[in-house]
């Protein structure tokens, strides 16, 4: 098979590409450079024609979800106060970062050890699927208790009881939608992810126009941006038994058990390092500045964020696309990195040049959005570079360098972070948001750059250098991966 390490006494006899002297007399030398070219689209075109159209999916499903978030801000924006706006995003904004402390690391360990239609990834997935539901509850208690944002009365002038249960099955059902994509993503059923994408996004918009006269307004905000999601997470869970061709199991205990749930430990640590400047800085801004103020961090927010998600979804899809069998991991590291940082630096531009845009669309109240937009905007470029490098590190299973890679990133971006947006005057809030996020993310990318090039250059451990744990490993082939 591809990508496969194989012994033999005799490599001249072992090797595809080359012939004993009798098959160079007997083939020709046409069918020569026939099989040849046959090898050379299977180990090289076939990963990347699969990572293309991932990337190339989740591009579609990150400009569906730009247009969507767009059009709810807009409307919004246009028929509701700014308070209640700002409370409702406050709000949703909460439930991404509980979301993302419920997600113990799920969302890639299952792209590793639950990327097949074996026995094994179904009890892999299945305790996924539990493991979420407890992380989700009791995510969502220590939040609001602990931080208790003042977003929250909305749920508790609602109904103390029914608030909570609503905000905690909102951060349940987006915390399912994250590893169902990723079950999908593995199954190569990228349509089915942008299918999700696309209902959610329409989905939302659709609604708002209900209860537009509600004492609860701002409830009914939150969610119609947070239910779509939800119900799209849980009823993918139940549904997915028609992708995998198996429903869920508990038994028998797999025997990738171990591996599955120490590397989901130590990729939870480096995702809560990696993803936490992208769900804390929202929480930094709305615990500092007044409603209406987060409204407009909250549009400017949702632009980048989408823009943000493009490396990431490419990320997603390299990492999926990363493990299975011939992958070409450096030169798919490559082929990402041109087409995230391309996407980006248009995106950035765009951003620049459409400043006008959004105080025309959205009015004189969101001129602050408008004017952080292209700073943080331009974060993205080394985003990309950060995201790629470190899902290369993540695919070989260099825990040191992913360490190294996540742990600057939230220093370089939380600390500046908690100093510049309290307060009042130029310089802080809104200011200080966006510049915190542009300086922080271009060290992480000068670090992560570093870091992935001592480790290309150092001696891995073992054939390939490929952790012994990686999934389908054995002595003589540790993870089917080619690093040529």
């Amino acid at each position: 098979m591809t990508g496969r390490i194989r012994a033999s006494a005799d490599p001249a006899t072992d090797d595809p590409d080359v012939a004993s002297p009798s098959a160079e007399t007997s083939a020709g030398a046409s069918s020569r450079r026939a099989a040849l070219l046959a090898r050379f689209s299977s180990e090289q075109g076939g990963d990347h024609k699969h990572l293309i159209t991932g990337s190339g999916v989740l591009v579609i499903g990150a400009a569906v979800q730009a247009v969507g978030g767009m059009l709810f801000s807009l409307i919004v924006a246009q028929g509701d106060t700014k308070s209640d706006f700002g409370n409702a995003s406050a709000l949703f904004t909460s439930v991404l970062f509980v979301t993302y402390l419920a997600g113990l690391g799920l969302p890639v360990s299952l792209a590793r050890f639950s990327a097949d239609r074996s026995r094994a990834a179904h009890v892999i997935f299945s305790w996924g699927v539990l493991a979420t539901v407890v992380s989700s509850v009791v995510a969502a208690s220590l939040y609001l208790g602990l931080v208790h944002p003042q977003a929250a009365d909305v749920l508790w002038d609602w109904n103390p009881v029914g608030g909570f249960a609503v905000f905690a099955v909102v951060v349940l059902g987006s915390a399912f939608s994250l590893i169902v994509d990723v079950r999908c993503m593995t199954m190569r059923r990228w349509n089915l992810v942008l299918y999700r994408i696309v209902l959610v996004s329409v989905a939302k918009v659709a609604l708002i126009p209900i209860g537009g006269q509600s004492s609860n307004r701002a409830l009914l905000l939150f969610l119609y941006l947070g239910a779509p999601v939800a119900v799209s997470g849980i009823a993918g869970v139940f549904m997915l038994h028609r992708v995998t061709g198996s429903g869920h199991a508990l038994t028998p205990k797999p025997p990738t058990a171990r591996p599955f749930v120490r590397y989901s430990a130590v990729n939870y640590v480096s995702t809560l390092a990696y993803q936490a400047p992208y769900f804390a800085l929202p929480v930094i801004v709305l615990v500092n500045v007044d409603a209406s103020t987060n409204s407009s961090f909250y549009v400017a927010w949702g632009i980048v964020a989408i823009a943000f998600y493009v490396p990431s979804a490419i990320g997603q899809a390299l990492l999926a696309e990363g493990g299975k069998d011939g992958a070409q991991v450096r030169s798919q590291v490559r082929l990402a990195m041109w087409l995230a940082i391309g996407l980006m630096a248009i995106g950035s531009v765009a951003a620049f040049l459409g400043k006008s845009v959004v105080i025309a669309a959205y009015g004189e109240n969101y001129r602050d959005a408008a004017h952080i937009l292209p700073a943080m905007m331009a974060a993205g470029i080394p985003w990309a570079i950060t995201s790629l490098y470190l899902t290369e590190a993540r695919v070989l299973h260099r825990n040191v360098v992913t360490v190294i890679i996540t742990v600057t990133l939230t220093v370089s971006i939380i600390v500046p972070a908690l100093i510049l947006v309290p307060g009042e005057g130029k310089g802080h809030g809104l200011d200080g948001a966006s510049t915190s996020w542009l300086i922080g993310n271009c060290i992480a990318a000068v670090v992560a750059t570093a870091a992935t090039w001592i480790s290309r250059r150092t001696p891995d451990r073992g054939p390939a250098g490929i952790d012994p744990v990686l999934p389908g490993a054995t002595p003589g082939n540790p993870g089917n991966l080619d690093l040529a």
